[in-house]
């Protein structure tokens, strides 16, 4: 393949300059990286094919313990850093999801939850993407961490509260703000605005991005009780003094399909206010109070049947104008993309599939597909926004002809290549999209698929060819 997806470079520009502590274990990691980016989806040995030297190297690197997998994760960030040096405002993705696993290293791993009868085994990871905010392009992962539940803690959720703030999970939001500013400096980190979910909604954790002097926008999970204005007021709650603020007007958002829900745009009325948040009482530290902005969308007249849109946003950015609540919502609209990257990971790169049997060589494997989920994303992304462009910035002639004879059955083959938007979509259809909700995107899952149907097809192809070379002779 050629263009925008060539393997080889990409797995230079990721990994090239990861510090294993030898040259050549550097070399076997960007050549592992680029055969599993050639066979997106595929174990290490299919990636590897009939290469038998190829495919002990990348068990052997995969299983040294003298690699750290963070450092081979942490040449992945450090690209993604330079990468966004290029850009100006960002937006940093964050979520948590779990890694599931069966076979027999599940015994090393942890309590994924559920039923206890059916408990699964796995880890839990938090990661944080990188998109430019104005376009909404994928940079690259930041920064992920890895974490066990023991199966003995069990039953303790009640006592969390006793725990301090940074024993707890949900410490994981601020913990992950430190690493990425280590990571991209004051001057970087200043362009960067957080954008988190429900879970998020964590007093401390706002108290430390104001006191940070850093960026977020943070969907509100409780109706948080508010500073009294006088003082023999009841307290206030938030989305009491949201209410009375007059509308700033309306906006339309558009709803992201997922699961069984349709896309669609969705009006929503909007109000926006400067409001202080009061500690709670199972706080003992920090400030009384803290100073945030406020936002509310919600849909004052849904279709019939359907969950109406209804957010509010706790966030740093600035709401003096329409049209800086508008960005307000435009940050948050992207949040859905972390669970995008999940999916990449998990369906596409096959994370989950992973059958290395010791935890860190499962480690060292994820942080390679990692950033192999954020590059499908990538590719998806370059394919729908140049639909006009020549097919051959991304497809070989020969490529190219190939799907068009497998997906364009009674058309005679052009005599000039299509364009981006036909191979976006024909790769699509050869994975079995059909365009069911009229939305003409092919997700980063179903473009992987198509691609990987494609090269088998080009293998038929080329030993078709060489067979027809050898019979001439």
């Amino acid at each position: 393949m050629s263009g925008h997806q060539d393997p080889s470079a990409w797995a230079r520009e990721m990994f090239g300059h990861a510090e294993l502590g030898d040259s050549r274990r550097t070399n076997r990691l960007v050549d592992v990286a680029e055969r599993l980016a050639a066979a997106t989806g595929q174990s290490v040995a299919q990636a590897c094919g009939d290469d038998a030297a190829a495919q002990e190297g990348a068990y052997r690197l995969l299983r040294n313990d003298h690699i750290q997998p963070e450092a081979i994760a942490e040449a992945g960030f450090q690209a993604t850093v330079a990468k966004a040096a290029g850009f100006g405002t960002l937006l940093a993705l964050e979520d948590s999801t779990t890694l599931s696993y069966t076979h027999c290293a599940a015994e090393q791993l942890g309590d994924l939850g559920g039923p206890k009868h059916k408990a699964g085994r796995g880890l839990w990871v938090h990661s944080v993407l990188l998109l430019e905010a104005l376009r909404g392009h994928t940079v690259g992962l930041v920064e992920q961490a890895y974490w066990q539940r023991s199966p003995q803690a069990r039953g303790t959720k009640r006592k969390r509260k006793q725990r301090p703030y940074e024993e707890k999970e949900s410490f994981k939001w601020q913990r992950a703000s430190e690493h990425v500013r280590d990571r991209v400096g004051a001057e970087l980190m200043a362009r960067i605005v957080s954008v988190c979910d429900r879970e998020a909604d964590v007093y401390q954790y706002l108290n430390y991005k104001l006191e940070q002097g850093e960026r977020f926008v943070v969907r509100a999970m409780m109706d948080r009780a508010l500073r009294a204005v006088e003082p023999a007021e009841d307290a206030p709650h938030l989305r009491d003094r949201l209410a009375q603020v007059p509308s700033a007007g309306t906006a339309q958002v558009c709803v992201e399909q997922r699961g069984g829900r349709k896309a669609r745009e969705a009006q929503v009325t909007v109000r926006a206010t400067q409001v202080q948040l009061r500690r709670p009482p199972n706080v003992k530290v920090g400030p009384a109070w803290i100073t945030v902005n406020a936002v509310m969308a919600r849909e004052e007249a849904p279709p019939a049947h359907v969950k109406p849109l209804d957010w509010v946003l706790l966030t740093s950015e600035p709401i003096t104008s329409q049209d800086e609540v508008g960005l307000v919502l435009s940050y948050y609209r992207l949040r859905w993309r972390i669970e995008e990257f999940h999916k990449a990971w998990k369906t596409g790169a096959g994370v989950e599939r992973c059958r290395l049997q010791q935890r860190d060589n499962i480690l060292r494997l994820a942080a390679i597909l990692a950033c192999l989920g954020v590059r499908q994303m990538q590719l998806a992304e370059w394919l729908a926004e140049q639909p006009d462009a020549s097919c051959e910035e991304v497809l070989t002639p020969e490529e190219w002809r190939v799907l068009w004879l497998a997906v364009e059955k009674r058309k005679p083959l052009p005599r000039r290549a299509p364009t981006v938007r036909w191979a976006y979509q024909a790769l699509g259809r050869l994975a079995g999209w059909g365009d069911t909700k009229h939305t003409g995107r092919v997700g980063a899952q179903t473009l992987w698929e198509g691609w990987l149907n494609l090269d088998a097809r080009m293998e038929g192809f080329h030993a078709a060819a060489a067979l027809a070379a050898r019979e001439k002779k």
